[in-house]
């Protein structure tokens, strides 16, 4: 009788774990899927969550990061060279202006890029123009592993 019990209870725990490394690769795929058609304004979504979680009214002082997007100054002389206006750091509070900041600066930078993707994206915002060109070449040093990090952020929420 525990000889069927047991062989029982084995085979529901082969078909348990058949399933759920079948339901771990199908999602694995179907994120990859996405990964693949997300558009700019997913992406600068995404980065909202991780930046302010949404909030149009954050601030980091330590940064001097405001906005929904923890646009720093940095950033909006960025915008300015590449756009030749004169905006003010203020402008981060508006939601629009900071999506059409983020948006403008993306464009700006993917130009270098041959196949940009999401990842291409946060690297970007989080590390500055250039640092989109450590998605295909990697550095072993602590920018990278910040960059990493920030990028499984902004994945989460894609």
């Amino acid at each position: 009788m525990y000889k069927d019990v047991f062989s029982m209870l084995g085979k529901l725990l082969a078909w348990f774990i058949i399933s759920f490394l079948l339901f771990v690769f199908v999602i694995l795929q179907c994120s990859k899927k996405a990964e693949a058609n997300v558009t700019i304004t997913d992406v600068i979504y995404a980065i909202e969550k991780v930046e302010s979680n949404r909030d149009p009214y954050a601030i980091n002082k330590k940064e001097n990061a405001l906005g929904c997007l923890q646009i720093r100054p940095i950033m909006i002389a960025d915008y300015n060279r590449i756009t030749k206006e004169d905006l003010s750091h203020n402008v981060a509070y508006n939601r629009s202006m900071a999506y059409i900041i983020a948006s403008t600066i993306f464009n700006h930078y993917m130009k270098g890029i041959e196949k940009p993707n999401a990842k291409h994206l946060a690297f970007i915002w989080n590390g500055g123009g250039g640092a989109w060109r450590r998605v295909d070449n990697p550095q072993n040093d602590q920018k990278q592993k910040n960059l990493d990090t920030y990028w499984e952020k902004v994945k989460m929420h894609l």
